[in-house]
Formats: structure tokens, C-alpha cells, sequence
């Protein structure tokens, strides 16, 4: 039986994170994707770690691989009229286009969604930027899932409250978003599967941001209070819940129990101050919590972080190790899982990358194959899909097209 979306095309404008993930995951569900780059300017990702081995280099990028996989690249070079000609034809044959062009930019090439559905009427198209395409601050306004964290909110409350925020781990809105932008492109492909209608969708990073914080913004709208930054605290309504450390350089434990079963469980586990009538109720936890705290991380600090999970786990108590790359390397559960899975590449030989989140019970995903290297199917895409000759495409790469 073929992959879900198995007879669709993707073509992906997009470049970094945001863009890339999420035609990843159309990848993986069988979809026919292809990346336009340019060794021009090439995607950035491609310049950042890790590489292979420690060596940098274009190709040697196993964070493009992860985000790339199962994709052809086509290199163009959209400085040049022939360039965005070629692209209008890729959208010609797209089913749905992803692009993250700072807004405003795909017009000056007639590259936009206006455009594209005058060729195309039932094209799916999809933009996604830090503010989305309209509104008092879109335009003009670019930047990477950084700023989207901050934009959001979640910046600020990364932190211990004596100390300045330290904000997310990276661009954050770029993991946040394409689990909305993919979800919406299913929804558009199942609505043109019954009215034959093609639609535009928009997506603001930050907004999708935002969707995380929102109980940052109830409780302001709610009471007008501001919500800080807690440190290793956890929920505010919730004890014991938070992070707690462990025997070795920087090891740690999370801990949920702060309902009454799992409660019980832990205060069963370690005793001794956790017998206290006054940690009994709820209530009583909250309002003793730093004590509490200090009790756990007693318990906690002289154990390996494993041990402490498996004997927490043994008592019924709720903890999972805070796990180092290292830890999700060697993770069974993730093994069992086929989580990981291993590409061989012409340029950096074999190595490990993610699979696909999801297994489908009637429906297989997509074999897992490397990312491409730039502009590797140029000439397989353009006579596949343009229709152009062997001699068309020479003179095109000659005149600096494919490029």
C-alpha cells in the first residue's frame, strides 16, 4: 500500500528550519518534494553544525540532512528572470508550496501567491515569517525563531526570578510552527479533494508561539498579574514538580507527583521529612514548597540520574532522567522505536538522523533517504517536470541559471 500522500507534489521555497520541517514531515508521509536552493546564496542551515566528522563544509551538515531527508534539490538562481520562469513552472506542477520569504520579497518576483493561482487556481500555498503577511508590523519585519520567542513571551520567563532571562534554546518557533503549518495543509488538501479549491495559508511564528504562552496571557487578562520566571520550580500549581539534581556533572531528574496517588508513592519512597502532616494536602505542599524541594533534592543528589528514574518508576512515582544528547543516542525505548535511522551520503559516508514521528497502522511512510546535495537532481527535475532538453538545460547552467 502507498504512503498517505503518495502522488502529491511539494515544492519547497523555504530554507533554515521552520520551511524545511515542515515539508519534511509531507516527505514522510509520501509526498514528492522539491527544494529550490542556490549555491548563490546558499541555505544557511547548510553552514551550521553538526558536521560529520568535525568538518565543516556545505555538504557535511547532519542538521540539513535531518530536516532535508527524502527531498530533490534543484538549484536556481532567482536573481535571474530564467530563474523565477523555472520556478513558475515548478508551482505549475505543485500541489502545495512552501515558502518563508520575508514578506513582500516573492512579490518582486511575481513569485507570490496572487501570481501562482493564475497558473494554478487550486494550488495550496503556504507562507509562514515571524509576524505572517499582514498586519502593522508584518512587512518589514524579518528574523528567525529567536526573535519569535521572544515575540511570543516565552523568552521572558526562561530563568530564575533573581536573574535576567535567558530565553529559549535556539530559534523555537521554528520547531513550534510547522506542527500547525502541517496540519493546516492537510486540512487544505482534504477540503480541494471535495471542492476542488486551492487556498493561501498564513502563518505567523510568533503566533503559533503564543498558542504555548496562553496561560501567561489568561492569567494577565484574568487578574492583571505577571507571570515570572521560576527557576526549577515547575508549575506553580503543582507539588512536587520541577527539576531536581543528581549525582555527576550536571545530571538531573524531573518529578511529577503531585497528585495524590503519585504522591503518596514518592512520600512512601523517601520518608523521613515527606512525612510531615502538613505536606498531607496540596495546599500544604504549595505553601511548603521550598522545604519540599530541599527534601526531594537530598533524596536526589547523591543517586545517578538512571537510578533514581528506575527506582522512582519502581514505586510508581512520576520522573524521567533530563536527558543529554548522549542519553536520547542510547535511549531503548527510541532504539526500540526505530527513532533513529541511518543514511549513507556520498560526501560525509554514513550517519545517523531522525525517522519519522509517527508510525501509521494501514499506511507505511516513505522510505527515510539522505537530504540532497545542492542542485543534485537539477537536470532530472527540469526534463521530468519543465519539459526542458538535454541542450535547454546546458545553456541554462552555462548562462548561470542553475546556479
Amino acid at each position: 500500500m502507498n504512503p498517505p500522500l503518495a502522488g502529491i507534489h511539494v515544492l519547497d521555497l523555504s530554507w533554515v528550519m521552520v520551511g524545511p520541517v515542515s515539508a519534511r514531515y509531507l516527505a514522510d508521509l509520501g509526498a514528492d518534494v522539491i527544494k529550490v536552493e542556490s549555491r548563490g546564496r546558499i541555505d544557511p542551515l547548510r553552514t551550521l553544525g553538526p558536521f560529520k566528522d568535525g568538518k565543516p563544509g556545505p555538504e557535511r551538515s547532519v542538521s540539513y540532512h535531518n530536516l532535508n531527508a527524502g527531498k530533490r534539490s534543484v538549484a536556481i538562481n532567482l536573481k535571474d528572470k530564467r530563474g523565477c520562469d523555472l520556478v513558475r513552472q515548478l508551482a505549475g506542477w505543485a500541489d502545495v508550496v512552501l515558502e518563508s520569504f520575508t514578506p513582500g520579497v516573492l512579490e518582486t518576483f511575481e513569485l507570490d501567491y496572487a501570481h501562482l493561482c493564475e497558473r494554478k487556481p487550486d494550488l495550496i500555498m503556504v507562507s509562514t515569517s515571524i509576524l505572517g503577511q499582514t498586519g502593522p508590523h508584518a512587512r518589514g519585519t524579518s528574523g528567525v525563531g529567536t526573535m519569535g520567542a521572544a515575540m511570543s513571551g516565552a523568552s521572558l520567563l526562561l530563568g530564575w526570578p533573581d536573574r535576567p532571562p535567558f530565553g529559549t534554546f535556539g530559534p523555537w518557533t521554528d520547531g513550534v510552527a510547522p506542527r500547525f503549518i502541517v496540519a493546516s495543509v492537510l486540512a487544505a488538501l482534504h477540503r480541494r479533494s471535495l471542492t476542488g479549491e486551492g487556498c493561501y495559508i498564513d502563518v505567523a511564528q510568533a503566533e503559533a508561539g503564543i498558542q504555548f504562552m496562553a496561560p501567561a496571557y489568561y492569567e494577565y487578562a484574568a487578574s492583571r498579574s505577571l507571570p515570572t520566571r521560576r527557576g526549577l520550580a515547575g508549575s506553580p500549581l503543582r507539588a512536587p514538580h520541577g527539576i531536581y539534581p543528581c549525582f555527576g556533572d550536571d545530571r538531573w531528574i524531573a518529578i511529577d507527583a503531585s497528585a495524590n496517588r503519585d504522591w503518596e508513592a514518592l512520600r512512601a519512597l523517601i520518608g523521613g521529612p515527606l512525612e510531615d502532616p502538613v505536606l498531607d494536602t496540596l495546599v500544604g505542599r504549595l505553601r511548603n514548597r521550598e522545604a519540599l524541594d530541599r527534601a526531594i533534592a537530598s533524596w536526589t543528589s547523591p543517586r545517578d540520574a538512571e537510578e533514581a528514574e528506575q527506582v522512582l518508576h519502581g514505586a510508581g512515582a512520576p520522573a524521567h532522567v533530563v536527558s543529554r544528547g548522549g542519553d536520547l543516542a542510547r535511549d531503548a525505548h527510541l532504539r526500540a522505536a526505530n527513532h533513529f535511522r541511518k543514511i549513507d551520503d556520498p560526501i560525509i559516508g554514513e550517519a545517523e538522523i531522525e525517522g519519522p514521528r509517527f508510525t501509521l497502522h494501514r499506511t507505511p511512510h516513505a522510505s527515510i533517504k539522505r537530504a540532497p546535495l545542492i542542485g543534485e537532481h537539477s537536470v532530472e527535475v527540469l526534463s521530468e517536470v519543465c519539459k526542458l532538453s538535454g541542450a535547454e538545460i546546458a545553456a541554462l547552467e552555462a548562462a548561470g541559471v542553475l546556479a
